[in-house]
């Protein structure tokens, strides 16, 4: 059994309508709404997912959410005083600075997805500057 594409005549290659040829500035036209969609709709979406990403990475390597839970839980499971005493006095001079480097590195890649949206309007400007000062 064979089957045959019916965009193409006889499954060989296919058949152009001279007639319906598209001309340059359509095909200009959809490759530059191609490209403003791709830049602005789908990398924006696709760099909050990545800051996801970057935020349980780093959840899990500096363990905060963990040692939030087990904040009182004392050091080594030594439970006596020391122990308690040790492991709060631990948790609390270890976990401002693992916050801080998390909220930093998460802030410092948000700042990415302004810098790219703002990337083709700023290179169009410098080009047209370039030339309006020749």
């Amino acid at each position: 059994m064979t089957q045959k594409n019916i965009l193409t005549s006889s499954g060989g290659q296919q058949v152009l309508n001279e007639e319906k040829v598209d001309n340059i500035s359509l095909i200009l036209s959809y490759s530059i709404k191609d490209f403003l969609s791709w830049w602005y709709i789908s990398m924006p979406i696709w760099h909050l997912k990545m800051l996801g990403r970057i935020s349980t990475l780093l959840d899990d390597n500096l363990t905060i959410s963990l040692l939030i839970k087990k904040f009182l839980v004392p050091w080594h499971r030594d439970y006596s005083f020391i122990g308690y005493v040790f492991g709060i006095l631990i948790k609390l001079i270890y976990l401002p600075i693992a916050i801080i480097t998390y909220l930093l590195i998460c802030s410092l890649y948000l700042l990415i997805i302004p810098t790219w949206l703002a990337l083709p309007p700023i290179t169009l400007l410098f080009i047209f500057s370039s030339i309006l000062s020749l």
